[in-house]
């Protein structure tokens, strides 16, 4: 007997990223289209293929692709026999008997679904041999599914106008994957899957293991830092899914009540079982490189302190919760965004006191009402576009005209990046030229630039 199954939304986690590639299916699903979702494992594939099904309202019928799967695992098969035997004898001298054998049909998974209507899920097709889906292709295009001959039922189903299929598979290096016919690719929709954003991973780690938000970034940006380092070291390092790592330690972390701290030392047993035999890197190779991040993060670990803890202003328009349109991925940016305006200035300060430089002066000894806004700007057109400052003049007449923003808008409006947009920040705090209220940023100081 077939299974079907009716999907539950609850739980979904749906960011910006996500919306789009959903809305995206659903309207070709809408449409009579067939979608196929493709990517590396661990980017949500199946997650989102049911919540898709679930999406247009249908019972759902699943099948995962196998290498020992045949075609008549998707349309069915006979199963024994039925023997029927009459015997007439209503003449007494006369006995007549009829003996019937027939055999017994069981529809199958994409046969239910073609005949009802249903929505079919077909995880990792390209797991099944390329023969096995051959089926498919009269009931994807001519809307007909062809059934082995029998006497005594049709040979041909006509597919219900509200079937629709939805297709996962990973890339064709994986282990165990077919290379998939160019007939039925070419009636499917194909979407390339990407790895989860920064913002989808947090997201998916506070609603999935319930560890508190702050402490998924920090889990979220090691995973990342890591990753990025491996590569730095060979630039052919390959890692598994960096959603499943972050959530295997956030899943412990949570369960165990242990700190997502590198001076932890039963957190650093644990991102090492997790991540080092995750990767391609010789053990030896990766433990050093993951020590190594460690050892930089536990350094500066008042600073990851400052930088992701529950102050007060941690909600503001810089808080690290909102999505970075161009973080970099190494164990320094782990710890170069700042909370909130006066964390700002004062990692400014730190960052000059750990290189053996002295500390730039207070805003307040500046005396920024002796001195024109626009002498405290700086005006390099010849810096790269790179640097912070080149974009310091840039924010400040943006926060003149708009009268007051948040991080987000300012990189929206100027086309640049979290890094360039906080770095002209914290340059303008310093000179005493911002100010904070609430979760947006104002000109503190009156002049013309």
């Amino acid at each position: 007997m077939t299974t079907v199954l009716q999907a539950n939304p609850r739980g979904f986690v749906n960011t910006p990223a996500v919306e789009r590639i959903a809305a995206r299916s659903l309207r070709y699903l809408q449409s009579g289209l067939s979608v196929h979702l493709r990517g590396p494992a661990g980017t949500g594939k199946t997650t989102l293929a049911l919540h898709l099904a679930d999406m247009l309202g249908r019972p759902i019928v699943l099948i995962f692709g196998d290498e020992e799967l045949n075609s008549s695992d998707l349309i069915g098969n006979n199963t024994g026999y039925t023997r029927k035997k009459v015997v007439d004898n209503f003449i007494h001298s006369v006995v007549k008997v009829e003996d019937e054998l027939r055999h017994n049909w069981v529809d199958s998974r994409l046969t239910l679904a073609c005949k009802e209507g249903f929505t079919l899920v077909y995880d990792e097709f390209n797991r099944s041999r390329p023969e096995v889906n051959n089926v498919l292709l009269s009931a994807l295009e001519e809307r007909l599914l062809i059934l082995p001959p029998s006497g005594d039922r049709s040979e041909y189903i006509r597919v219900h106008p509200q079937f629709r299929a939805i297709f996962t598979s990973n890339p064709e290096e994986y282990c165990g994957v077919h290379d998939t016919q160019d007939a039925l690719m070419d009636r499917l929709l194909t979407i390339n899957m990407p790895e989860p954003d920064e913002l989808t991973q947090q997201e998916i780690l506070v609603q999935k293991t319930g560890i508190d938000r702050s402490q998924a970034l920090k889990i979220v940006r090691l995973v990342k830092a890591f990753r990025s380092r491996s590569k730095e070291v060979n630039p052919g390092a390959k890692h598994s899914s960096p959603l499943r790592s972050c959530w295997a330690i956030a899943k412990v972390c949570h369960d165990h009540s242990i700190a997502p701290n590198p001076n932890d030392s039963e957190f650093r047993d644990l991102c090492a079982d997790v991540l080092i035999s995750r990767s391609n890197l010789e053990l030896e190779l990766a433990t050093k490189v993951l020590w190594d991040l460690f050892n930089s993060l536990a350094k500066d670990s008042s600073l990851v302190d400052r930088v992701l803890s529950n102050s007060p202003l941690s909600n503001s328009g810089i808080s690290d919760s909102e999505p970075s349109n161009g973080d970099t991925s190494n164990g320094s940016q782990f710890l170069a965004n700042s909370n909130d305006s006066s964390n700002l200035a004062k990692t400014s300060g730190a960052e000059a006191a750990d290189n053996g430089q002295e500390p730039e002066d207070k805003p307040a000894e500046d005396k920024p009402e002796d001195k024109p806004a626009e002498d405290k700007l700086e005006d390099k057109p010849e810096k790269t576009a790179g640097s912070g400052v080149a974009y310091e003049r840039e924010v400040y007449r943006y926060l003149q005209q708009s009268q007051g923003s948040r991080v987000s808008e300012i990189q929206s409006a100027l086309e640049i990046n979290r890094v360039q947009a906080i770095d002209a920040l914290r340059s303008l705090i310093k000179k005493g030229l911002l100010m904070q209220r609430d979760d947006r940023l104002y000109i503190a100081q009156k002049g013309k630039v």
